[in-house]
């Protein structure tokens, strides 16, 4: 009878041990490269918002992410193999990457692997454990050993077939009653436009002149439920080399919350890409969601609209470097310009601040201006 009950224990295992990997997707051998990791996992399927094939900002590696249907690394939700690399201790087919889905929007926890593991089944004494965000749909962030932010660039699927944002989120501000600037890559072909103050308080928008080659949009509000205060307009010429600038936007508003934040930095240069006149370069840190928000100097005038970063995939591609903090905002006076063409002629309010504001004097007299643009 013990002899039996053993025999009935092994065959217990075996079906535990051997069996289970039959019903899950087989590991890719040495041989994967990205044609056959694209034929085997993402050919002729749904987009999918991390699928693909991603490659390191030092292009080192290419990384196959793919859902993980297999039968090793339980818990994780993708996994990411190498299909190319220029490191030789990584073969082909070693997973390089684990993600696991958070309860926020395309932000992950995971690990990369420093070295290559030949069980793939254990994880490494020496993986680092991270936190992954998608900043576009073709770039992805996480922060390497020693803080320092390392990205990886969607090489495919290409930007027609990749996973397209349901929305945009940007900042605008109240420059009269019933107008808010705003970058015009932010509402650019909008369905519709909802604007949101800082008490949550929503209502519908529309665009009533855009310039495109300045990315200006002002947009038409009506059915306030208070009275806002516009913000004061700089006059021409104010800002410096150097000179003390705020912002104050929605950055990340999935990630960080729906409350504005306030950011300090300093003009780098009063010139932009190719010593471009039309915007000033900054230092403070730019992140999507910030798009349209007010710069402000000490005074707590506006001094320009927050609008690009350099394009780290086109910079490294040019440059073969990364920049870092490297953020533009349009001079306010394109602004003046804008409303100009409007029919009905608009005076911009005026403000000569004597005496340098606090940054908590700057943030109060923002947040009476200072909307959150959602565009579909």
């Amino acid at each position: 009878m013990m002899k039996k009950l053993w025999y009935f224990f092994l065959a217990f295992l075996v079906v535990c041990f051997v069996a289970k990997p039959g019903f899950a997707m087989p590991l890719p051998g040495g041989d994967l490269d990205r044609q056959q990791a694209i034929d085997t996992f993402f050919k002729d399927k749904p987009d999918d918002l991390l699928e693909g094939i991603w490659i390191t900002d030092d292009n080192k590696y290419e990384i196959a992410i793919v859902k993980n249907d297999f039968s090793v690394c339980e818990g994780y939700d993708y996994l990411g193999f190498i299909v190319q690399s220029t490191d030789s201790a990584w073969e082909k087919g070693k997973i390089k990457l684990q993600l696991k889905v958070t309860a926020v929007p395309k932000v992950f926890t995971g690990l990369v692997h420093k070295k290559a593991n030949g069980y793939l089944t254990v994880t490494d004494g020496q993986a680092l454990g991270t936190t992954f965000r998608l900043a576009t749909n073709q770039i992805m962030e996480y922060f390497g050993e020693r803080k320092e932010r390392k990205l990886l660039f969607r090489i495919y699927p290409g930007n027609d077939a990749a996973v397209q944002a349901p929305n945009r989120i940007g900042t605008g501000f109240f420059i009269t009653q019933d107008l808010v600037v705003t970058s015009n890559h932010v509402v650019d072909n909008a369905k519709t436009i909802e604007i949101k103050n800082t008490n949550g308080l929503k209502t519908a928008a529309t665009v009533v002149a855009k310039d495109p080659a300045n990315d200006l949009a002002l947009l038409k509000v009506s059915k306030l439920a208070a009275p806002v205060k516009p913000l004061p307009m700089a006059s021409y010429g104010t800002p410096k080399d150097g000179d003390s600038v705020y912002t104050v936007g929605f950055p990340l508003p999935n990630l960080l919350g729906a409350k504005p934040k306030l950011s300090e930095g300093i003009i780098n240069s009063i010139t932009g890409i190719q010593d471009d006149a039309r915007v000033l370069q900054i230092s403070i840190p730019i992140q999507p969601g910030n798009s349209g928000g007010p710069l402000f100097n000490t005074k707590g005038q506006v001094v320009g609209v927050v609008t690009a970063s350099v394009n780290p995939y086109k910079a490294l591609l040019l440059t073969g470097t990364f920049p870092q903090n490297v953020n533009f905002a349009m001079k306010i006076n394109y602004v003046d310009n804008l409303v100009y063409t409007l029919a009905d002629p608009v005076r911009l309010p005026r403000k000569r601040g004597s005496a340098d504001l606090t940054p908590a004097q700057i943030m109060a007299l923002a947040k009476e201006a200072v909307v959150q643009v959602e565009v579909q």
